[in-house]
């Protein structure tokens, strides 16, 4: 008897712990503000991505991309941007949301650049931002993560016809290290032509 009732409070123990833990982790609240943002319920979607930003410590790129959809959709531009890029960073132009991204990052961008005078700066980026370089030598070449290196940027209009625009940052599809690190950071201006 005594042994069952040992058995039983290790068990109960052992249970309350998990939950405890369960709770605690940022994965339940990257998964509720991921279904929120998919009801269109950004406001309660970003609640739950700055708790779970608060209890990370690795950030995933799936996370960049689905906070940077949520905030640009929050008119967050400048912060859309920050965490848009940091999941090219991430994973480049061959992840699972990279041309969701790269499109959403256009839009970001023109948003930005028309509602300048009225957008506030970034909400979130001081925790994963301060080091979003990469080590390079200055003369470098770095193929451009936004037209992979092609120099033109290819997308289909609503009827289905290819459309074709210069890539806005890069120079025959390259940037040099000093590019990329502020392509990367979001802080690369678009070339003028």
């Amino acid at each position: 008897m005594k042994k069952v009732l040992i058995l039983l409070i290790l068990f109960v123990s052992v249970v309350s712990a998990a939950k405890a833990q369960q709770q605690q982790d940022p994965r339940r609240y990257i998964d509720s503000a991921v279904y929120y943002l998919d009801l269109g319920q950004y406001p309660k979607a970003d609640e739950y991505f700055m708790t779970a930003l608060d209890k990370i410590d690795v950030l995933s790129a799936d996370f960049c991309f689905y906070f940077g959809k949520n905030s640009f959709y929050m008119n967050k531009f400048s912060q859309s941007i920050d965490w848009l890029n940091k999941y090219l960073e991430l994973k480049g132009s061959r992840g699972q949301f990279s041309r969701e991204t790269l499109d959403l990052l256009e839009k970001a961008e023109e948003a930005f650049r028309n509602n300048r005078g009225i957008t506030n700066t970034a909400d979130v980026n001081a925790k994963f931002f301060y080091l979003n370089t990469i080590k390079c030598s200055e003369d470098e070449l770095i193929t451009c993560p936004v037209c992979k290196g092609d120099d033109v940027i290819t997308k289909k209009d609503r009827f289905g016809e290819t459309l074709y625009k210069t890539c806005p940052y890069s120079t025959n599809g390259v940037l040099t290290c000093i590019e990329f690190n502020l392509l990367i950071q979001g802080n690369l201006k678009a070339k003028h032509k």
